[in-house]
């Protein structure tokens, strides 16, 4: 049995009741001894209880506690006996960079949404395309934080998606290489998986080093998209909410416009080997998102897949439930009483 692996060893720690269990009989067996001492002498002790046994007493004790302990090993998951299994791996690692900064509260991604509304609706239904692989989270507006690290646990990730805004950057403004190097950083090292960067802004950038990152992620075999949010022609203002009313973003006491800027994520994306696309219904069941893993980045992750036979070991708690179960019912067919006639006192029997 040198394959043995135990799923879940805290469960050990329940022999420590089992023990106590054991302390708590033998200290009942003393004092039940005790007792009948002081009730009568030692010769008048199977007089009084001739059928008892303690014998037996001692053997459905111990029963219980094998029982007991039994039940304690099927607790702890043991598994033995190797097969294997094939299964598919996928290595796929999406890094989500999200544009938090104000000009993604302007009203202008459809259906009365703003940008950052839309973007996060776009990464949800995202969500609902995975098939497997790890997807972690990077807000950024003047400066970038790793929000949520690659994760595969996809409830935790929407939880963390829906708290993040504007104030999840620590820096006003948009810096676009920030975010970049940020996502790149967060890929795990050596990691053998297809990394890809899906950025979501409406394109402004108060930097100077998006294409800079761009190509070095691209040469540490990093793709890079760019999801483009808002309108590019009129584009729309930036709401604030002062006082509780909402007014409107303004510099040098004009009001500031913010547009996306389409050619400037263009060309991150291609110098991040990857490509640009608007946000919106690229087809009538299918937004932006959704449409990129379909079509460009599930290929990648099939192209990736392998298949490889996984050692597993086959599941044993039922053995040790199995020899519980006919402890305990051992026990309770087992009587205290000796089989056969009671043996005759002294004075029975005798003439009067």
């Amino acid at each position: 049995m040198s394959d043995l692996q135990i799923d879940n060893p805290a469960a050990l720690r329940w022999l420590l009741l089992v023990v106590l269990c054991g302390l708590v009989m033998a200290y009942g067996f003393a004092r039940k001894a005790a007792a009948l001492r002081a009730f009568a002498s030692a010769n008048l002790l199977p007089a009084l209880a001739p059928d008892l046994s303690r014998g037996r007493q001692y053997v459905k004790a111990a029963m219980i506690l094998a029982a007991m302990v039994c039940i304690v090993l099927a607790l702890t998951g043991p598994r033995w006996g190797t097969y294997y299994e094939q299964v598919q791996q996928r290595q796929i690692d999406l890094m989500v960079c999200l544009d938090v900064s104000r000009s993604m509260l302007a009203e202008d991604a459809g259906m009365s949404m703003s940008r950052l509304d839309r973007a996060k609706d776009d990464i949800q239904r995202l969500l609902g395309r995975l098939s497997g692989g790890s997807i972690g989270l990077v807000a950024f507006a003047g400066k970038a934080a790793l929000v949520c690290p690659l994760t595969d646990d996809y409830e935790f990730y929407r939880l963390i998606l829906e708290d993040v805004g504007p104030h999840s950057a620590p820096l006003g403004g948009t810096n676009l290489g920030e975010a970049i190097a940020a996502a790149v950083k967060g890929f795990a090292p050596g990691r053998r998986a297809q990394r890809v960067i899906l950025l979501l802004t409406d394109g402004e950038d108060h930097g100077d080093r998006a294409v800079e990152e761009a190509r070095l992620a691209r040469e540490r075999g990093v793709l890079l998209f760019t999801i483009g949010i808002g309108d590019a022609e009129q584009g729309a203002l930036i709401p604030l909410v002062q006082d509780g009313r909402k007014t409107f973003l303004q510099y040098e006491n004009q009001q500031v416009w913010s547009r996306l800027d389409p050619a400037r994520l263009r060309t991150i994306a291609a110098v991040g080997g990857g490509e640009y696309y608007p946000s919106g219904q690229i087809t009538p069941t299918q937004r932006t998102l959704e449409w990129i893993y379909d079509q460009r980045l599930r290929p990648l992750e099939q192209q990736l897949n392998k298949q490889r036979q996984v050692p597993r070991q086959y599941p044993r708690f039922h053995w040790p439930a199995a020899a519980a179960l006919a402890l305990l019912v051992l026990e309770m067919l087992i009587s205290e009483r000796r089989g056969g006639r009671r043996p005759r006192t002294p004075t029975e029997g005798s003439s009067p």
